[in-house]
């Protein structure tokens, strides 16, 4: 079995949180080349995007959830994905709305930004791909709401999908950092979300 990692990136951050929080260690492989993937690795994977676990019988998986998930299956405890039917469910909206309106918001800021990736907006493509300015700013406008939903989440309960620390807090850790480097920090009026980032931040998996 082998992860293969690209440490700058949020999605395979969250898989190194997520392993680090169960206790698992797994073999990686960086597979970064610059701005980009290195050619080796996008020749075998499906579709051309870290991360991506290799099983021992050549079973490639890839996205992040799905990565987690499988380690979920084999080793519930300590339990990040839910363990009833209601928790399992809350967990899993709050995971998908921090991946769509967090990481993927920010990546259309980023994308769409960054000189380095003008023919690179969308990630997993080996076609020439342009920036489109114009979503900066809605990436912002949609950051800034993802921000705003969850300080108020936050302020009905601990962690973002209830009282235990979940997948969901650690795809909300990986949007805020990501969003960190492109200067879209969290506002200083939310408080709520403030003090959950401090102490999410604060965990040894945090810097996996």
């Amino acid at each position: 079995m082998k992860l293969y990692d690209w440490k700058p990136a949020p999605n395979p951050r969250r898989v190194r949180i997520y392993l680090a929080e169960k206790g698992i260690d797994v073999p990686r492989q960086d597979v970064g080349a610059g701005w980009g993937l290195s050619p080796d690795f996008l020749a075998r994977s499906t579709h051309k995007l870290a991360p991506m676990l290799e099983l021992d019988d050549g079973t490639l998986l890839g996205e992040a959830m799905a990565i987690c998930r499988y380690f979920e299956a084999q080793q519930p405890q300590p339990c990040l994905m839910g363990d009833n039917p209601k928790s399992m469910a809350v967990i899993e909206m709050w995971e998908r709305k921090c991946d769509f309106e967090g990481v993927q918001a920010v990546a259309e800021v980023f994308r769409n930004s960054v000189p380095a990736l003008a023919d690179r907006a969308l990630a997993g493509f080996d076609v020439p791909v342009p920036q489109i300015p114009a979503l900066v700013e809605r990436g912002k406008l949609r950051v800034a709401r993802f921000y705003k939903q969850l300080d108020e989440q936050l302020a009905q309960q601990h962690f973002i999908a209830g009282e235990k620390f979940s997948v969901a807090d650690i795809t909300a850790l990986c949007a805020i950092d990501f969003a960190k480097r492109i200067k879209l920090a969290i506002p200083e009026d939310h408080t709520h979300l403030l003090r959950w980032y401090a102490e999410v931040s604060a965990r040894p998996s945090a810097s996996a």
